[in-house]
């Protein structure tokens, strides 16, 4: 019971050995309940016991799980702590016996738990945080939902209250945070095999928490916390350089600047550049391509914008990567240029007042600012154009008819209005023409004196010049509204196609999936032809058939480089290849057919999309080889337990043999008749026994190989009986057979051989694991149209875990006798290949009982 100590006498429980370090915490995170957090758990322990570590459980929970519970065994509890509270009596962590202890690591669960009240802490994080200050390592567990920025949004999508919750800089704290990731089908799979929750709780659980959409809302929030806790870790000793560049040919120039500063201060290299519409030329795009291209290989990471302020986008990007230093341009600009273009530099550095800004000096770049007068110069169609001066006629003639009702000053509202609306529907330059149209025939038509440019007043002379700026400014801020709005259409189109691809690939668990997924979102997002090839074992899936694209693709995946149309690498192809790159390495291409260069904006959603495809095919890989892993494990695991197993059983009846057989041929055995018989017989039974684990031995390497096949003919089961009891021969020495037959008349379809054998191995069983004069009854039961086969003893019964009975070289606590562990499985095999079942069971009175259900049909 809850002795009343003070938590002052814990906490000094923890000062009395002041450490020299804290102790390490290390948390096992997931979606949900039942992704495996606490199984990941105790087997790090069991891996920390066997390299000598003291690693003991202060509490975990195993909430009925079979799994959990026998992780659980081998490891040393230190014994919970009862308190008692309203009445009944709860257990808890011992927290005082864990610090006098001292282990070098705890187990402890369920991190977000709450303590019962007159424990020394409220949360169980405190506790840990306690053991941790005592220089204890602790191993502990906890959802996603339980952290307290993410319950809002999880309350809305579960339609359920989070009652436990931690304080998100309880796992910002921890020294490491491990990913329990699976995906919900596999989830919901686990729960409804009953390795979740016991199964009273199962459909309560689906129709509530565990429904399909609130498992992948949850593991997508898991992932991305995940990531979001990574980068907060990363090294902030190694500084951060990004270089600004555009379609100025200077950027090269940059870029060679700050990669040389990067390699002095040991730095990280980004390269930034804005999607915005200056450039939109051909030369442009193309000029940004390059200096793309030549960015990567100086080994800088690429980040783009798609903000119509470069400003703004390089910003965004600076307060997103963390940059210490940012490289930009500058040059000396005339004062007209200085009036209509701003200076980007200026603006950049008063936005930026706690990053180092290093603005390396240029010779004013005429080729580049002979694009931004361009850009004042009309680049749309002739039609849009054409249109424009007809409309504007129209709204003239309109214009006419209502100037005897309305004046001219209300005719320049109603132009002005004319050149807003058509701002929306034209660009830039269509609309600066109907400004200037609209206002000279405002001025030509309308204003006193009539049909002449010149204007008599002062104030109609004022008027017209506001008319033309307010036409000018109007008409091109619609333009650009409009522009931007397209801009953000497109750009959230985007982000839902990389949502719903994402969406889809968390749900995939096969490379096949993910290239079918690929290729239809591919499909779906661009107006030429890509293809995704997956590459695996030095091939490419699907295969690539022609050759010289196989030659391009075999280059791009040993160089990790795009190869192929137009690109620098075997130009001359007519497709082009992109490598599918991850963390994992190249683990395929994407074959892009196209007879246009796709545009910067397609290539960078192209490669986007293919890094999703990548790290979806990437986690593939890793789950298959953690998958192989496993399997590879418990190969060697079972080749010791058959070889130590065969060299233990094999060795009794062989030394048993060759002693008897050494004492035969002692000269005074040949006077004494009985001695010669019990030596005769000691060698008989050794060699049944052997014969029986060389025959066990070849029946189920015939079972596994799949050779073994039923030879069925008309049998009464009696028959069957009788060829079992009578092959138990001498091990039925001591124990009592009592055979319950029915009346049975009709015969049934069996293999004889077989089916005699897979009864024998029930009996020879019940005699390896029941006491000397026990009985053990065998009896038949006709149930509608099943033969039930039951063999049944008096022994000690079955382990409470016996759904493992029946797997190959599984072994109890035998009574001494010789056995590999084969014979269940044999039996299995056997009645499963006759289409019937079997199943094992406690008896009420005590002992054991096997059932076989076979159809009679």
């Amino acid at each position: 019971m809850n002795e009343g100590k003070r938590p002052e006498d814990f906490l000094s429980l923890a000062k009395q050995e002041e450490p020299k370090k804290k102790g390490i915490l290390k948390v096992y995170f997931g979606m949900s309940p039942g992704v495996g957090k606490t199984y990941a758990m105790l087997t790090e322990a069991h891996h920390l016991k066997e390299e000598g570590e003291d690693v003991r459980i202060g509490i975990v929970e195993s909430h009925g799980r079979s799994d959990t519970k026998a992780l659980m065994e081998g490891l040393n509890w230190i014994p919970l702590k009862k308190i008692e509270y309203r009445g009944k009596v709860w257990e808890e962590m011992d927290l005082e016996s864990i610090l006098k202890e001292r282990p070098s690591y705890v187990l402890v669960d369920e991190l977000a738990h709450t303590n019962i009240p007159g424990s020394i802490n409220k949360k169980r994080y405190q506790d840990i945080f306690t053991l941790l200050d005592a220089g204890i390592h602790v191993l502990s567990t906890v959802n996603v939902q339980h952290l307290e920025s993410q319950v809002d949004s999880i309350e809305k999508i579960i339609k359920s209250p989070v009652k436990e919750t931690i304080p998100d800089s309880i796992l910002e704290r921890a020294d490491e945070l491990v990913l329990i990731d699976i995906i919900p089908d596999e989830l919901l799979k686990r729960l409804s095999e009953g390795k979740v929750y016991i199964p009273e709780k199962v459909i309560s659980a689906k129709e509530n928490f565990f429904r399909k959409e609130n498992l992948t809302y949850l593991r997508e929030l898991s992932l991305s916390y995940t990531a979001k806790y990574v980068e907060k870790r990363m090294p902030q000793g190694r500084e951060r350089i990004m270089v600004a560049i555009s379609a100025s040919p200077n950027s090269k120039t940059l870029l060679r600047n700050a990669k040389r500063l990067a390699l002095e201060r040991n730095s990280e290299l980004y390269a930034f550049f804005s999607e915005n519409e200056e450039n939109n030329s051909p030369e442009s795009a193309q000029s940004i391509r390059s200096h793309i291209r030549f960015a990567k290989e100086l080994g800088a990471e690429v980040v783009h914008s798609f903000e119509a302020d470069p400003v703004i986008g390089i910003v965004s990007a600076v307060n997103e990567k963390r940059i210490h230093r940012l490289v930009i341009g500058g040059s000396k600009r005339n004062l007209f240029l200085d009036l209509f273009y701003q200076n980007i530099s200026t603006k950049i550095i008063k936005s930026l007042r706690d990053v180092e800004i290093i603005v390396v000096p240029f010779r004013e770049d005429h080729t580049f600012h002979f694009d931004f007068y361009k850009k004042l110069i009309p680049s749309s169609s002739v039609r849009q154009y054409l249109s424009v001066f007809a409309l504007t006629t129209f709204v003239t003639f309109c214009n006419q008819v209502l100037n005897s009702y309305i004046g001219y000053w209300t005719i320049s509202i109603l132009y002005l209005f004319y050149v807003a609306i058509l701002g929306m529907f034209f660009s830039r330059g269509p609309v600066l023409l109907a400004a200037i149209l609209s206002a000279s025939f405002w001025n030509f038509l309308f204003i006193p004196p009539l049909y002449t440019f010149y204007i008599s007043k002062l104030e109609d002379a004022l008027m017209f010049v506001i008319f033309m700026l307010i036409a000018l400014i109007n008409g091109g801020l619609t333009a650009k509204l409009k522009k931007n709005e397209t801009k953000l259409r497109s750009r959230e189109e985007k982000l839902s196609i990389l949502y719903e691809l994402t969406h889809d690939l968390s749900k995939t668990s096969s490379a096949s999936e993910i290239i079918k997924i690929g290729d239809t979102f591919f499909k779906k997002i661009f107006p030429f032809s890509v293809k995704l090839h997956f590459y695996q074992n030095g091939e490419f899936v699907p295969a690539i058939e022609d050759p010289k694209d196989l030659a391009v693709a075999t280059w791009t995946i040993k160089n990790g480089k795009p190869a192929g149309k137009n690109t620098e690498t075997l130009s001359l192809s007519n497709v082009t290849f992109y490598p599918l790159v991850s963390p994992g390495g190249i683990s395929g291409v994407i074959n892009v057919v196209s007879l246009l260069e796709p545009s910067l904006e397609q290539e960078i959603l192209l490669n986007t999309v293919a890094n999703q495809v990548a790290l979806a095919l990437d986690r593939d890989t890793l789950s298959e080889d953690s998958r192989k892993n496993f399997l590879l494990k418990e190969s060697e695991k079972l080749y010791n337990l058959v070889f130590n197993s065969l060299s233990h059983e094999l060795k009794t009846p062989l030394t048993s043999i060759q002693g008897s057989a050494s004492a035969l041929l002692d000269p005074e055995i040949d006077s004494d008749p009985t001695a010669r018989k019990n030596l005769v017989e000691e060698i008989q039974e050794s060699s049944l026994v052997l014969n029986l684990l060389l025959g066990n031995l070849l029946d189920i390497s015939r079972i596994e190989s799949g050779y073994l096949t039923l030879k069925k003919e008309k049998v009464h089961p009696s028959e069957i009986i009788h060829d079992s009891v009578s092959y138990l021969g001498k091990n039925k020495v001591n124990h009592l057979i009592k055979i319950l037959i029915n009346d049975l008349d009709e015969s049934i379809d069996l293999d004889r051989v077989l089916f005699s054998h897979a009864i024998f191995n029930l009996l020879y069983n019940a005699c390896l694991y029941t006491p000397n004069g026990s009985t053990i009854w065998i009896s038949l039961e006709k149930k509608d149209n099943s033969l039930h086969w039951i063999v049944e003893d008096n022994g000690n019964g079955l382990p409470v875990d016996s759904s493992s009975i029946f797997q190959k070289f599984y072994r109890g606590e035998s009574s001494g006798k010789i056995g590999t562990g084969l014979g269940l499985a044999i039996s299995k095999s056997i009645v499963e290949l006759h289409g019937g079942t079997i199943e094992a069971m406690n008896r009420k009175e005590g002992g054991a009982r096997f059932l076989i259900d076979l159809p009679c049909g």
